[in-house]
């Protein structure tokens, strides 16, 4: 069996003829999966249907998780017999965000701690809150067998397993982790929340690149699938919906790590804008989307004379080649001297943006460094910038536009105001 992709050959080999991984496959002695004619024939032909107004309609009624940034997300909180994936870079706060929910259901649940043992996650809880988590049931194992027993015996009202990559299931041979074993592991797991209709939230790792480790059939296999992000130097977390059948993904939660665990932002402008400087050269505000909201966030950046033959452009919060683009833009359209000149552009906060909304926010920020001369202060931009220089329009522009009035910003400059970079300038 390839350890890589799961898939059974008849003989060894230093490569997989199937996915071309070398040194993966290993010999198997006792495999306790039974052979298709031998399971087809053990299983007779029985199967029903329901008809629709035999359903109830209280039974796929979702519930709320309290915690009013990741019902955001959810669009529907938990549906029971519901299977969430989560996924993130280690350290970033999945177990603190999925403690914090645990504590605040109060309702029996089962907590899977197959990373962790029983005392390290009963210390977090105690951590993180001083009220009563008898609720809350641990349970200290990696076999998959005993999570299907123990759901079955208790009957919880949410399942969570951290994580999958830790579980393995007696029916394969292979190591916790591997591509088979997470996908074997994770069938198990989905058909025991559909038969039981309990909700089941599963962790997963990410790879180095950034991607959710093992194969990419488990996200197929899910129901949503969340992804949480931040920089760790930074108190900022974001939770997105990659995928979700229950609900929208357009929405973003936004939280702040802390001492105390993850606390939701209701006011995630005030939170990016603390501490900025205004009336300085190279700081221009953008609003940005993060989901269906709406936020302000402070672009920075800073245009010096370069030490060596090539130029640095070095970006963050933003990517480089972007930054790249944007500088060709300005040099070809405004004449802008950067070609001696090394670029610095940084969105405050520890934010990620990868919209389009926040082009002119950035030559903005250029050339206001470039020239020594700050934007007015109760100035706010959004737009993108094409490649001959014109302010292209954005998404939920007229919600930006709202939310900037809303704000109190005197200066909008947007793509119906401004359709050119060069009539910025003039204007200016």
């Amino acid at each position: 069996m390839c350890n890589s992709c799961g898939n059974e050959f008849v003989k060894w080999s230093g490569q997989c003829p199937a996915c071309h991984e070398w040194n993966t496959l290993v010999e198997v002695g006792n495999f306790t999966k039974l052979s298709k004619a031998k399971s087809r024939s053990a299983r007779p032909a029985i199967y029903s249907v329901t008809p629709r107004e035999a359903i109830k309609n209280d039974s796929g009624k979702s519930f709320n998780t309290n915690i009013v940034e990741l019902d955001r997300v959810l669009g529907t909180g938990l549906t029971p017999g519901g299977v969430y994936l989560i996924a993130g870079q280690p350290g970033i706060g999945k177990s603190t965000l999925l403690t914090q929910l645990a504590i605040t259901l109060n309702t029996p649940l089962l907590y899977i701690c197959s990373e962790e043992n029983v005392g390290q996650v009963a210390t977090r809880i105690n951590r993180l809150t001083t009220k009563d988590t008898r609720h809350i049931n641990l349970l200290n194992t990696s076999s998959t067998e005993d999570i299907l027993k123990a759901t079955n015996s208790l009957k919880p009202e949410l399942v969570i397993v951290d994580s999958i990559q830790s579980i393995a299931t007696e029916g394969n041979p292979t190591t916790a982790g591997s591509p088979s074993q997470i996908r074997d592991c994770a069938s198990l797991l989905i058909q025991t929340a559909k038969e039981s209709n309990i909700p089941m939230i599963i962790v997963g790792h990410v790879t180095k690149e950034g991607t959710i480790a093992g194969p990419k059939l488990l996200e197929h296999m899910v129901d949503t699938v969340l992804d949480l992000t931040g920089d760790r130097q930074h108190e900022l977390r974001l939770l997105r919906g990659i995928k979700n059948r229950f609900g929208p993904t357009d929405e973003t939660g936004i939280f702040r790590m802390t001492n105390g665990g993850l606390e939701e932002i209701a006011d995630p402008s005030k939170f990016l804008l603390e501490g900025r400087l205004k009336s300085t050269p190279g700081s221009v505000l953008a609003l940005v989307m993060e989901g269906t909201r709406p936020m302000t966030a402070e672009i920075q950046a800073l245009v010096v004379e370069s030490a060596i033959p090539v130029p640095r452009r070095i970006a963050k919060g933003i990517n480089t080649n972007r930054l790249q683009l944007i500088c060709a833009i300005l040099t070809k359209h405004l004449k802008l001297p950067l070609g001696t000149k090394d670029v610095f552009v940084n969105i405050t906060g520890g934010l990620t943006v990868n919209e389009p909304g926040v082009d002119l926010a950035i030559a903005l920020a250029i050339i206001s460094s470039v020239k020594d001369k700050a934007l007015p202060d109760s100035s706010i931009c959004f737009g993108e910038l094409g490649l001959l220089g014109e302010i292209r329009s954005v998404s939920f522009q007229e919600k930006r536009l709202k939310e900037a009035k809303k704000l109190g910003y005197k200066h909008i400059y947007n793509p119906s105001t401004h359709p050119h970079l060069k009539k910025i300038i003039k204007n200016k």
